[in-house]
């Protein structure tokens, strides 16, 4: 597995998607044919770089590969991918509109800059729509397109595939009507993502289901979470293994809150150079965490906690210092401050 920093496609004589500089340079449309181009699928270890076209329109596709994920995980689910894979959709704007984090952090360094970059600026709600419905083509043709071996990459098509648009997605729905502040009535079911306002709605939703056996414990639980901010961009976090939508997940509960659209960088990520939304632990990962490490319960705990105060550096402390006692689960980003993370193989609750 490797990770490149810098790749460069040669499309028509030109520079067509670089990414050596810190910025990501795409073909245009009118570059394009319609249907879906296929970038770069040279290396199914690094990742591949898509554009699907549809009346003129674009929408850009990026999966990169990262870490293994545990044996455990491995053996017992081996239909899903054996390592954290990162996936985004991209508007012909280059605003980031959907992304999947394997891990802690995006494998691709460039991801962290060009996403922040794009937030926070307006969003139509009807052309979202059309974004999300061109996505969901985008992620079949891909789905069929692309060859075998990017098979995990495939896999991955299938949570925007079944994903509603944002007008007629019921979380979302439900969502809006716990939200407060819309400027206009008709921008409820939109969670008011036009940001023309100070504050941002965010919420962030747990799922989870059982990880195995290890040890004496057959209870233990592997938990991924999945963000709206603002209705406008979706975070889906995997925490180290399966994803929301894997074999076995279920929903559990929400936390709610808003954050400032001016103060924080919604880029779902965690590192010193920005603040974060919907970023993981930045310490050490172990899956039967102990020592400095974290699990992926203390990622969802701690993600539950942004989407409930909106910002990286909660009440209940940051991607490194956060810490959670939830009445029989201890969770803690780094567990040498909080008793050894007792009982964080179970599932957190929402704050």
């Amino acid at each position: 597995m490797r990770n490149v920093q810098c790749r460069l496609l040669i499309l028509g004589g030109a520079v067509a998607l670089a990414g050596c500089m810190g910025t990501i340079e795409r073909p245009g449309a009118g570059q394009l044919q319609e249907g879906l181009n296929l970038l770069d699928v040279r290396d199914a270890e690094w990742g591949s770089n898509a554009a699907y076209v549809k009346n003129g329109r674009v929408v850009y596709i990026e999966t990169r590969i990262g870490a293994m994920k545990p044996e455990i995980y491995r053996q017992t689910w081996p239909e899903d991918s054996s390592h954290e894979i990162d996936v985004r959709f991209v508007d012909q704007n280059g605003r980031t509109f959907f992304v999947q984090r394997g891990g802690d952090n995006y494998v691709d360094p460039l991801w962290h800059a060009d996403i922040a970059a794009h937030q926070g600026k307006p969003v139509d709600r009807r052309e979202l729509d059309i974004d999300f419905q061109i996505a969901k083509e985008a992620a079949a043709a891909y789905r069929v397109g692309v060859p075998a071996t990017f098979v995990d990459h495939a896999a991955q098509m299938v949570a925007i595939e079944q994903e509603p648009v944002p007008s007629k997605n019921p979380a979302l729905q439900k969502l809006a009507k716990e939200a407060t502040q819309a400027e206009r009535a008709d921008e409820t079911a939109y969670f008011n993502w036009g940001w023309a306002g100070a504050n941002a709605s965010t919420s962030t939703q747990l799922y989870s289901a059982s990880t195995g056996c290890f040890a004496w414990i057959c209870t233990a639980r592997h938990s991924a979470t999945r963000m709206f901010v603002n209705g406008a961009a979706y975070y889906n976090n995997c925490n180290h293994g399966r994803c929301y939508n894997g074999s076995g997940m279920g929903y559990h509960c929400s936390s709610s809150g808003r954050a400032s659209a001016s103060g924080n960088s919604l880029t779902g990520e965690t590192n010193s150079n920005t603040t974060a939304v919907s970023g993981g632990c930045a310490t050490p990962y172990n899956w039967n965490s102990g020592g400095y490490d974290h699990l992926c319960n203390s990622d969802a705990a701690y993600e539950l906690w942004q989407g409930k105060e909106g910002r990286y550096n909660t009440s209940r402390g940051d991607h490194y210092s956060f810490t959670w006692d939830n009445g029989g689960g201890n969770y803690a980003c780094n567990c040498n401050n909080n008793s050894d993370c007792d009982g964080d193989w179970k599932r957190p609750g929402c704050p």
